[in-house]
Order: C-alpha cells, then structure tokens, then sequence
C-alpha cells in the first residue's frame, strides 16, 4: 500500500496528538535581548522522563513493515537536522487507514498514548536524527509492536 506524506497542520494530526510550530501571538515575556513563549504545548506524563535521540537512514524502498506503540506514555519527536516523515496509525483501525505526515525542523508532535507508529524516514536526505521524549524506561517496559501491510511511503 502506498502513503503520500501530508504537511503537517493542527487540525490534520488532531486524532493522533498535537502538533507545535512556532507561536504567532505575543510572547509570554520579552526583553531587548529574547522573546519567550510559555505553555505552546502541553501533555501529561506520569513519573520521571527521558529525552533520548534517534537517528533514522535513507533505505532503497521509503517502506515499513512494523509499527510500535506505548500505552502509558505520550512520545514527543523534534527533528533536529532535516526533516522526516512519520507514519502513524489508530488502534482499531484498518491498515488501509495509515497515514504520514512531514515533520520539519521547527515543528514537533506529541503522539498520544497508544497511536501506532513506524519508524521516521529520512526526507531527501540519507539520514536524520530527532529527539525522543517520553516516559522514563520507555524502551524496556512500554513497547507493544506488530507488523503491518509493507506501506510505501511516496514523495
């Protein structure tokens, strides 16, 4: 099956989580030297929390064949250096249901708790990393994975 990549906007990634961008209202405090802009997001994590950094790789096919999900904790993902696209999907949905969205540097998603999600792919570059916050332990104790339907992720 094949995705397209949407570009990425509140109302388009609402079922899955949050999106932020750069805030457009006034700062929350300012002086000649910063602009600050307090609470442009917010989520609830339970116990200690963890930021961790993935580093994704171009392969031949932009395809996966699995996706995770955590169900005590939200996922926060930053890109850092280029952009990437995530593939995500609704418990209960159909696989035919997936979608992708581009994620650029300067934007972040909060994934909610229990949203299936593939791994990032690397957009028109051969590799890109982004931070990962989430509950501390994550890896180890809050990972339920399946294979999916290989999705075809297109430019």
């Amino acid at each position: 099956m094949k995705l397209s990549p949407e570009h990425i906007t509140k109302e388009n990634f609402q079922k899955f989580g949050k999106v932020v961008t750069f805030p457009s209202g006034e700062p929350t405090s300012q002086a000649q030297d910063y602009k600050f802009w307090s609470d442009i997001a917010s989520y609830q994590i339970d116990g200690d929390t963890e930021i961790g950094i993935c580093t994704v790789y171009k392969q031949p096919q932009s395809e996966i064949s699995g996706m995770e999900r955590h169900l005590d904790t939200p996922e926060v993902l930053i890109p850092i250096d280029a952009p990437f696209t995530l593939p995500l999907l609704l418990e209960g949905d159909k696989e035919e249901n997936a979608q992708a969205f581009q994620v650029n540097v300067g934007e972040a998603v909060v994934i909610n708790k229990g949203v299936w999600h593939g791994a990032c792919l690397p957009v028109k570059v051969e590799q890109s990393s982004y931070f990962v916050i989430f509950r501390r332990r994550t890896p180890y104790e809050d990972v339920e994975k399946k294979d999916v339907a290989t999705l075809e992720i297109t430019d």
